[in-house]
């Protein structure tokens, strides 16, 4: 004969510890949660690349491969967004010291993002024969530490120029926003002079 009270004992214990085991886990922290956020890339026109969400670091301050990555992926972000892509455009062309012409004809050709052009570009160093090579390298599974060091750039020079374009990017983007807001002239009306945004140098 079964015994009711046992079995009853044991679903109380197996239920327990599934519940146990499922606190457990809700507490359990995500891996760096506080390091990184989720933007979506839209996928420009005839892109290889594709849209899609993707974690990038929220501050990437290092100079290693890690940090590139971090700023190419905000740089390919912000170029994707109508709004924003004749900035990062001025941004990366002034940071690596490439014509606007010339990297839409990259883009055209190679059908990479403004990001990915800007560090392929940095590692180029404004030799445009070494555009295809570097880009063709990549896209077979070379690292971007890998790339630079073959072309005697330092990653660290890397990750500098791409800064540079986004926090260009940034701050000529912010401006316009201010300006079609009348923000210097509020300031202006307050007797406040603002101080011009000096970009970064390439």
């Amino acid at each position: 004969m079964v015994n009711i009270s046992g079995v009853i004992a044991t679903l109380k214990l197996i239920f327990g510890f599934l519940l146990a085991a499922c606190l457990l886990a809700a507490a359990a922290p995500a891996q760096d949660p506080g390091n990184y956020r989720t933007v979506y890339v839209p996928p420009p026109v005839g892109s290889h690349l594709g849209g899609g969400y993707v974690r990038v670091p929220i501050e990437s301050q290092g100079t290693d491969e890690s940090a590139l990555l971090g700023m190419i992926t905000k740089l390919n972000a912000a170029g994707g967004e109508k709004r924003e892509r004749q900035f990062v455009l001025e941004a990366v062309s002034r940071s690596t010291g490439v014509s606007q012409r010339e990297l839409q004809a990259q883009q055209d050709i190679l059908r990479l993002r403004f990001g990915d052009l800007c560090a392929i570009n940095a590692i180029a160093r404004g030799n445009s024969d070494k555009v295809q090579q570097i880009a063709t390298l990549r896209s077979k599974g070379s690292t971007w530490t890998q790339l630079a060091k073959a072309h005697g750039v330092s990653i660290a020079t890397v990750v500098q120029t791409t800064r540079n374009a986004d926090q260009l990017t940034v701050t000529s983007f912010s401006n316009s926003v201010d300006r079609a807001k009348g923000g210097p002239n509020k300031l202006k009306s307050m007797g406040v002079h603002a101080q011009p945004n000096v970009a970064p140098s390439g």
